[in-house]
């Protein structure tokens, strides 16, 4: 299994690694977006609904540690929260590890998403997307986050919320996350659109909505695979130590036998004597 994983972790981060620019220049424009010029967007304004939703991504398979353990326990910090307010949470999952953890702990899902795969595939992240923006856009949400395990790098990972409507705070984070640059030494004459950006706007703002789902899932099946490459090399390494430990029992209870018997021996032939 830590060599499947390995294998599998290679994979998906050389897919970000092809990801990267284009996730950056989305960033980039989403600054300017923001920035530049007054837009009129429902995803840029603040609804006043009442009702929260939150996407907590699971572990696809399990072997890997505590990693459901800290998603759920900065899922049950929005939970606590949205008690506190007085707000309504909807808590929506793909079919993961974690919806054992929500049963064990009497939390309901909203709803989850039983025929995703380990990486949804594009058709269903625009769904996804189309989905929160549609009940935002109707002023039917007030808020959209996303708790999922962040890949930093091979050694750190951590649990974290991205929010993703507003969109504002999204963009912000994007742009704050961005490798480039500075966005803000930038204007919109440093992009080609068309059409204008003004008739851009609404399929900018999917773009970067999508692209965001995208690398949430992205970093957590890669956290998840460098999660279970890790227990399975400790479960390794416990299971050779434990082998030594047994063996040195074995030994030393085998050299006890033998020792016994050739007293017995001994005793008996001195008393044949």
């Amino acid at each position: 299994m830590q060599m499947v994983s390995t294998a599998m972790y290679k994979s998906y981060y050389n897919k970000r690694l092809t990801l990267s620019d284009y996730h950056d220049a989305l960033a980039q424009a989403g600054y300017l977006l923001v920035t530049s010029m007054p837009v009129e967007e429902p995803l840029l304004k603040e609804n006043s609904s009442g009702r929260s939703a939150v996407l907590a991504i699971g572990s696809n398979r399990g072997f890997c540690g505590s990693y459901n353990k800290f998603v759920y326990q900065l899922l049950e910090v929005h939970i606590k929260r949205a008690q506190s307010q007085g707000r309504k949470l909807d808590i929506y999952v793909p079919n993961s590890k974690l919806i054992n953890i929500l049963n064990h702990h009497g939390v309901m899902p909203t709803k989850v998403y039983s025929d995703w795969g380990e990486m949804p595939t594009d058709s269903q992240f625009h769904d996804l997307a189309d989905e929160f923006i549609g009940q935002y856009n109707a002023g039917e949400l007030d808020y959209f986050g996303i708790v999922y395990m962040r890949f930093h790098s091979l050694s750190s990972q951590r649990a974290q919320t991205l929010t993703v409507m507003p969109l504002t705070e999204l963009i912000i984070d994007l742009a704050t996350d961005a490798k480039p640059i500075w966005p803000w030494d930038l204007s919109f004459e440093d992009f080609y659109f068309s059409p204008s950006i003004v008739d851009n706007i609404k399929d900018l703002a999917r773009m970067i909505i999508r692209s965001s789902m995208k690398n949430c899932f992205m970093d957590a099946v890669l956290s998840e695979h460098v999660a279970r490459m890790l227990a399975m090399r400790n479960a390794t390494e416990n299971a050779e130590e434990m082998i030594k430990e047994l063996t040195a029992e074995y030994n030393s209870a085998r050299q006890t036998q033998i020792t016994g018997e050739l007293l017995d021996i001994v005793g008996g032939a001195e008393s044949l004597q």
